[in-house]
């Protein structure tokens, strides 16, 4: 049986030191300097959200070609905002792993320097550019992304044939629809706490973006307020999500594996998620009979949730800089991208690699193509503050105790000072 040279970091100990406010000694990277082993030989650090026996396809196959290096794969999980605050605490210690990943947008890590370019990398170049878009700082692209995920609304088929409904082909259907699943004591949609504010961005996108996608750029340099670009979507989502009781405040305390429970048990209609999420509603009842549409807007129009997935990024500082790029040159190998996908459940930006999606996701793949998906905080350069800002300034709008124009005003104050502190 061949050796397999990986092992788990404690990573996942020191992220949850970390959230509790105490410092771990010895979490992180080494002390080490920069490896003098020949490529291929010697070691390779490796931090990812995903867990170890999930990434182990990918680590093995790897190792098939290179089984005398060393690998230290760190698995911090991503819930709680765990892996962004361990990748922040390591970069600003020069501590980050020979390889990381990282979502966009990357404006603080590339200014800062924690990337290493990879621009002229064949991987990279192989990329189409809105996937090389995803992780460009000034002309300069630091991570690769080789895929994307695309979701929208999942519905019970069978419990809307109970009604005569077909799946709703723009947004005043969805209201229609909600109104007499309501009535009958179901849910028209799950939502969780955190989640509150996914049909604005349904809105967003719908009403907004596909009209201009520049908007949330505008609003990242000062261009345009939040309030100029939100007050029209955050108003109609008040006025008819959770005025109509579309969004109720039980939801509020609702987990993600609640809200996914009464999606799955028929207590909801529909929910909003992508296609990470079919496995474990058909675990919950093997007899679902789901399907997915896009986001729809209020002329018909499509353009649904979804970004360029995250990118695998290589440290400036990297201690074992060859092997690095060798580990991103297997993952943009056909075998390494084949695996990888089967991880991601998702859609690949690379031509002539053959994969397969699970076929609830088929009527995605146009949108993935044609790149009609959006998710604006993949979009926000200062998305660690007003993505949380947001979904807690949407729980209170729903608790009734905070106005849509209070919440407005409170996000154009926080954006001015983050670009002011920023110039």
């Amino acid at each position: 049986m061949k050796k397999k040279f990986y092992k788990r970091s404690v990573a996942v100990a020191c992220a949850a030191g970390l959230l509790a406010g105490t410092m771990l000694t010895g979490c992180g990277g080494s002390s080490e300097e920069t490896s003098s082993a020949a490529p291929g030989a010697g070691k390779l650090s490796i931090m990812c959200w995903s867990n170890e026996s999930d990434f182990a396809p990918v680590l093995e196959g790897f190792q098939e070609q290179y089984p005398d290096m060393e690998i230290d794969f760190q698995h911090v999980p991503s819930e709680g905002n765990q892996y962004q605050q361990k990748l922040n605490l390591l970069a600003n210690s020069e501590e980050l792993p020979d390889v990381y990943w990282i979502s966009s947008p990357i404006d603080n890590f590339a200014k800062n320097g924690y990337m290493k370019d990879l621009t002229d990398t064949e991987f990279v170049k192989a990329l189409p550019d809105i996937y090389q878009d995803a992780y460009r700082y000034e002309d300069k692209v630091y991570a690769y992304a080789p895929d994307s995920w695309v979701g929208g609304m999942f519905y019970n088929k069978d419990l809307y044939a109970k009604y005569n409904f077909e799946a709703p082909k723009n947004w005043n259907e969805f209201l229609e629809q909600a109104e007499v699943f309501m009535q009958d004591g179901i849910k028209p949609i799950s939502m969780a706490g955190a989640q509150l504010m996914d049909l604005i961005i349904w809105l967003h996108n719908t009403e907004d973006v596909a009209k201009d996608s520049t908007l949330d750029e505008k609003i990242n340099t000062g261009e345009k307020k939040f309030s100029e670009v939100y007050a029209g979507v955050m108003e109609k989502w008040y006025n008819e999500c959770v005025k109509t009781g579309i969004i109720t405040q039980d939801m509020i305390g609702i987990s993600d594996e609640q809200r996914m429970d009464e999606f799955a048990t028929g207590k909801a209609a529909a929910t909003l998620t992508g296609a990470w999420a079919i496995s474990g509603v058909l675990e919950k009842n093997p007899d679902m009979n789901m399907g997915i549409i896009p986001y729809v807007g209020t002329q018909g129009n499509a353009y649904t949730m979804g970004a360029v997935n995250i990118g695998i990024a290589i440290s400036s500082k990297a201690k074992n800089e060859a092997n690095a790029e060798l580990f991103l040159q297997y993952m943009a190998s056909e075998k390494g991208l084949q695996e990888y996908q089967k991880i991601q459940n998702s859609f690949l930006g690379v031509e002539g690699v053959a994969y397969e999606v699970n076929p609830i996701m088929d009527p995605m793949k146009q949108y993935a193509e044609s790149g009609e998906f959006y998710f604006p905080s993949y979009n926000w350069t200062y998305t660690d503050s007003m993505e949380p800002a947001l979904q807690k300034g949407t729980q209170e709008i729903v608790m009734g105790t905070k106005t849509v124009d209070q919440l407005l005003s409170e996000m154009d104050e926080k954006l001015a000072v983050l670009i002011e502190s920023n110039q």
